[in-house]
């Protein structure tokens, strides 16, 4: 029969159940003020308070009216919010709101127990949007203290103090965590944690786009957030070989440069020379659909393709963390085979527009001898003139863009270089394309691995020259030598740079390598643990990954392991202690007596045992009583000889 729950509990236990309620749900839900609209969490805010001041001071409960316009209002706002009750934010908006709706109405045990089942829940989602260690170091105590909240609520009226009820969750929580790791590491992985999904496009993502226009990527780099890891297996290359490759951009229309149709399939092999380069990178969501690779790859993980511009592209943008390995060559060649009609599309303008340059280009190529002449007329033009280059080049406004910057501002970052380089080779009749990803990273002396930030966001060109293929030509080198060579912050000594603080000191420079080191070791083995590592560590063990059967013995064998290992601590625990001398010789004087017929019963104490004895065998009743009065004495008074008790022990025949 089921127990009827009380409608009105008694005050002082719907304060204890309320408070302990709002402290988790409160905690749970606070991370999502940074992801969600602010009057979502501002809303069940409110009703926390309005139901403590109906608690505290008799204020009045929400009618069911009330409740219903509520719940509608909610899901009318969660869809003008989001547009949808799909994904993440919108499924998460919805779960907040309805646990305050819940919280109006709740008043019995079995409304704070569902309370706290949503609240858990709500906890959970706050992985959807970020997986770091400071969320991690916050659910530990967010989610002991859910726990203490549970058995609080479910006891009351037991006198157990909120400290008491802390140390049991805790205990619990500990007690889970031999088992959540086994799990963790032996349970079946699929590729990416189960949490992550795919946010709004319109969410805020700091990194490179698939399109390149004057100030994108100098605004880029002026974030130090990391782009990706890198851990080189081999010798590293020098700064100035390490270009790492995203999109290589052809369409032109006078102000943004675009991709244009993907071709997979090139009609060109790549010629390499010396060793190749194998690395492993730890990418952080681009929401692309691009692996970065250092220029030029050769081979990339499984399920990514290369396309006919070596640019490495995965089926579904990349929305979670990332590692994969890959292959490349620092001294190559490749395009040198490509039909007219490829090359075409690399030298197409927009008409009407840069007069001016498209006249410096075609003086260049009246003068010289060859396609690598003008390449070579550019690069000098760009080192030998007074071109600046900086963070902040200002804004190109009009149709002549190219003009504008080459003849006028002379200031620029990196895609005012690239692109400039670019229009003026294919004004001039040599085919030309845009680059874009990121040259340099900095080493971290604490774990060896290579970082790569916003600020390395970088543009470079490739030319097509005959007998040679597709050459690499920074312009940007041309400008500031010292951008390649050294990075953002030599080649702009007087400019607020990303990390600058860092750089000044260098025990800050120090704390910060550790902490990324620290992350990015949380990353390789916690977020990144999916079907790749879990093969290396059953390849560790002896084990074939793969083999279901042989998995899920070890995991019973794991968990079986785990739980005999806890049933002896606890055995261990509560064991009965071990019998004194003067017990094991009381012990010796019962089995005496059993062997009589005389068995002491377990709950007969040694009075009742000597009165049963003495009624039953009345000639030992002299001695069955001195030895129990004895017994008794050293037992419970701590007086008396044990030497003499032995001696009547022994010296008892029944």
């Amino acid at each position: 029969m089921n127990a009827v729950l009380p409608a009105n509990p008694e005050p002082h236990l719907e304060r204890t159940r309320l408070l302990w309620t709002l402290a988790a749900l409160a905690a749970m839900t606070l991370p999502h003020a940074l992801h969600l609209a602010p009057w979502i969490v501002l809303t069940a805010a409110l009703i926390a308070l309005w139901r403590l001041g109906v608690v505290y001071f008799g204020w009045p409960l929400f009618s069911r009216y009330t409740r219903i316009a509520f719940g509608v209002l909610a899901f009318v706002g969660v869809y003008a919010t989001y547009h949808t009750f799909n994904g993440p934010q919108a499924g998460t908006a919805l779960l907040i709101l309805l646990a305050g709706l819940k919280l109006m109405e709740a008043r019995g045990l079995r409304d704070y127990f569902l309370l706290l089942v949503i609240t858990l829940i709500i906890g959970i989602t706050n992985f959807f949007y970020d997986q770091t260690i400071p969320l991690a170091i916050y659910m530990v105590p967010a989610v002991w203290l859910a726990g203490t909240a549970l058995l609080n609520i479910a006891h009351p009226d037991t006198g157990q103090s909120p400290l008491t009820s802390a140390k049991t969750s805790a205990r619990l929580l500990l007690s889970a965590l031999p088992v959540a790791l086994v799990l963790f590491l032996l349970f079946p992985r699929i590729p990416g944690p189960l949490w992550s999904l795919t946010l709004p496009q319109h969410s805020a993502v700091t990194g490179l786009s698939t399109s390149m226009s004057p100030g994108s990527l100098s605004r880029l780099a002026q974030s130090d957030a990391i782009a990706f890891r890198v851990k080189f297996l081999n010798a590293a290359p020098p700064r100035a070989q390490r270009y790492w490759r995203a999109l290589v951009l052809h369409d032109y229309d006078g102000q943004t440069w675009t991709p244009g149709n993907i071709m997979w399939d090139g009609s060109d092999t790549l010629s390499a020379r010396g060793a190749p380069v194998n690395y492993q990178i730890t990418l952080q969501p681009n929401h692309l659909r691009v692996l970065y690779a250092l220029d030029l790859p050769a081979q990339g993980p499984a399920n990514t393709r290369l396309t006919a511009d070596y640019e490495l592209l995965t089926p579904h943008p990349v929305t979670e963390l990332r590692l994969y390995s890959a292959s490349s060559y620092t001294d190559y060649r490749y395009g040198l085979d490509i039909p007219a009609w490829e090359l075409r599309r690399d030298m197409r303008l927009p008409s009407g527009i840069d007069p001016r340059a498209r006249q410096l280009a075609q003086s260049w190529r009246a003068s010289a001898a060859a396609p690598g002449q003008i390449v070579e007329d550019a690069l000098h033009m760009f080192h030998q003139q007074p071109f600046r280059y900086t963070l902040q080049p200002g804004v190109l406004s009009g149709p002549n863009r190219i003009d504008e910057f080459l003849f006028v501002t002379r200031s620029g970052f990196c895609e005012h270089y690239a692109s400039a380089f670019v229009f003026l080779m294919r004004a001039a009749g040599i085919p030309a394309h845009v680059v874009i990803g990121y040259q340099g990273g900095t080493r971290n002396p604490v774990d060896g691995y290579y970082t790569v930030r916003q600020e390395d966001a970088h543009a470079w060109t490739e030319v097509w020259l005959a007998g040679q293929g597709w050459v690499r030509v920074d312009p940007t080198a041309a400008v500031d030598p010292a951008r390649v060579d050294q990075g953002l912050a030599a080649a702009l000594p007087g400019e607020a740079i990303p990390g600058y603080f860092f750089n000044a000191h260098p025990w800050v420079g120090q704390l910060r390598n550790a902490w990324d080191a620290l992350n990015n070791g949380w990353n390789q083995w916690i977020l990144a643990y999916g079907p790749e590592l879990q093969s290396r560590l059953f390849a560790g063990l002896g084990m074939t990954y793969g083999n279901w059967l042989q998995l899920v013995l070890v995991l019973l064998v794991a968990i079986g392991a785990i739980l005999m290992l806890v049933w002896l601590v606890l055995w261990w625990r509560h064991r009965a202690p071990r019998p004194s001398g003067v017990q094991r010789d009381y012990l010796r004087f019962c089995r005496k007596l059993a062997n009589c017929g005389l068995t002491r019963s377990a709950s007969e104490g040694p009075l009742d045992y000597a009165q049963r004895v003495s009624h039953v065998r009345p000639d030992l009743a002299v001695s069955v009583r001195s030895i129990s009065a004895l017994y008794m004495n050293l037992r419970y008074a701590d007086s008396g000889d044990a030497r003499a008790f032995a001696r009547l022990v022994h010296a008892f025949r029944p």
